[in-house]
C-alpha cells in the first residue's frame, strides 16, 4: 500500500483546514508577502503581522476603515499564517451573509446552519467577523452577534473583526455592548487610504 509523502500530507491537511475555515475563495490566496501596504495603512499591517505570530489568547484585531483599505485581506492573511502552522478551528464568516444564513436555517430547519453558528459561539478557537455593520440593524440581528461575541468573550476565546462603520455609528445603531467586546478584548486599528478596489493603488 502506498502512502503520502510527509510534505504531501501536510499540504493535504493545510488544505483541509482552509476549507473549514469558510474563507471565501478570493481570499485564500492572502498573505503578508501580496499586501500592497499604502499611506495610512501600515499600523494595520503590523497588528495583523503580530497577531498571526504571537500564540492564541483572548486578544483578537478590530480593523475600522473606508472599503476598499485592505481590512479583509490583512484578516484573511493573519488567520491562513496560523492555519498554515497547522492551527485549527478557525472559522470566517462574512457578517451580513452569516445572518442571511441564520434568517433561512429558522425558515427551512436548516441544522447544518444553526450548527456552524454554534461551533462559532462555543467552540471554534477562532472567528472572524468580517463586514460588520453592513447588515440591516434589526432587534433580531443585533441580539444574535451580541450571543456571538459575548459568548466568546466570557469563554476568552478570540474574535477578529472589521468594519466600515466608525464605532460610535456602530453603538448608535444598537451594537454598544457588542462594540464595547470587542474593543476590550481586540487591538482596534483605523485605516486610510483610497478603495483599492476603484483606483489599483
Amino acid at each position: 500500500m502506498l502512502s503520502l509523502d510527509p510534505e504531501t500530507s501536510r499540504a493535504a491537511r493545510i488544505e483541509r483546514l482552509i476549507g473549514y475555515t469558510g474563507l471565501p475563495a478570493r481570499y485564500r490566496a492572502a498573505s503578508f508577502e501580496t499586501w500592497v501596504e499604502r499611506r495610512g495603512t501600515g499600523a494595520a499591517l503590523r497588528a495583523a503581522q503580530a497577531w498571526a505570530a504571537a500564540p492564541i489568547l483572548e486578544r483578537g484585531l478590530f480593523f475600522v476603515g473606508p472599503p476598499g483599505t485592505g481590512k479583509t485581506h490583512l484578516l484573511a492573511a493573519a488567520v491562513l499564517a496560523k492555519v498554515q502552522s497547522s492551527v485549527a478551528g478557525i472559522r470566517w464568516a462574512n457578517v451580513p451573509l452569516l445572518l442571511d444564513r441564520l434568517r433561512a436555517a429558522q425558515r427551512y430547519t436548516d441544522s447544518d446552519s444553526m450548527e456552524s453558528f454554534a461551533y462559532m459561539r462555543d467552540e471554534a478557537r477562532v472567528v472572524v467577523l468580517d463586514d460588520l455593520g453592513k447588515e440591516r440593524a434589526t432587534d433580531w440581528a443585533t441580539e444574535r452577534l451580541y450571543v456571538l461575541v459575548e459568548a466568546r468573550y466570557g469563554a476568552l476565546r478570540p474574535t477578529l473583526a472589521s468594519t466600515n462603520r466608525s464605532l460610535d455609528e456602530l453603538a448608535e445603531a444598537g451594537y454598544g455592548a457588542l462594540v464595547s467586546r470587542l474593543t476590550e478584548t481586540c487591538e482596534v486599528v483605523r485605516l486610510e487610504a483610497s478603495d483599492y478596489r476603484v483606483t489599483g493603488r
